[in-house]
């Protein structure tokens, strides 16, 4: 859905008249903390294929998603981090009610044909996952239960906070787009201004 997010933000930039290269020019706080989030959650995979049982490794994905939770707080001020940031804080309530994992439907999505990754499920490889079985409550609001109609292309079943998430995605990207043309704009105009006036 993140990905969907990505290229609809760039589609309603560009049709905004936003340039992809005035996003790559905005100036985020802590994005380095990206990368080690990045990281963080790679680390049950990594550790997997090495055969390693050791330890709650579903506490590094969330942790991850904390320090994605820092970077929007230290961005707050951009349009869309805040919608960002309600979204993140919303799958770590449900993740942090049940054992740092995110309950999710696993009918919905046997429905989907993911039987491979039920299976997985089930023996223990997917460890930042759970059934709804025995789940909080509360993960049936806010757990992975909102399956995505059979014909979309990408089907899954995502959970409230990830189509926030996705929300936030889509107007960080377009605004950024838009907001550092607006500037550019207003500089120019305003160097016009100065030029005329000296003359």
């Amino acid at each position: 859905m993140y990905i969907e997010a990505i290229i609809v933000g760039l589609i309603i930039g560009a049709a905004r008249n936003g340039r992809l290269s005035n996003f790559f020019e905005v100036h985020f706080r802590g994005w380095a903390l990206s990368i080690l989030a990045f990281v963080l959650f790679l680390i049950p995979y990594l550790m997997r294929l090495m055969e390693s049982t050791s330890g709650s490794l579903q506490i590094f994905p969330y942790i991850a998603m904390v320090l994605c939770a820092i970077i929007a707080l230290l961005n707050f001020e951009k349009l869309g981090m805040k919608i960002l940031f309600v979204g993140v804080l919303l799958n770590l309530v449900v993740m942090g009610l049940n054992d740092f994992k995110m309950p999710i439907d696993t009918i919905k999505m046997a429905a989907l044909g993911f039987t491979s990754f039920i299976e997985s499920l089930k023996d223990g490889y997917v460890v930042n996952y759970m059934s709804m079985e025995g789940a909080h409550p509360i993960s049936k609001l806010l757990g992975k239960v909102i399956a995505l109609p059979d014909f979309y292309p990408l089907k899954k079943v995502l959970s409230l906070g990830d189509f926030i998430i996705s929300l936030g995605i889509i107007v960080i990207i377009q605004y950024e787009m838009l907001l550092s043309s607006v500037k550019s704009r207003g500089s120019m105009v305003r160097f016009s201004y100065k030029t005329k006036f000296r003359r």
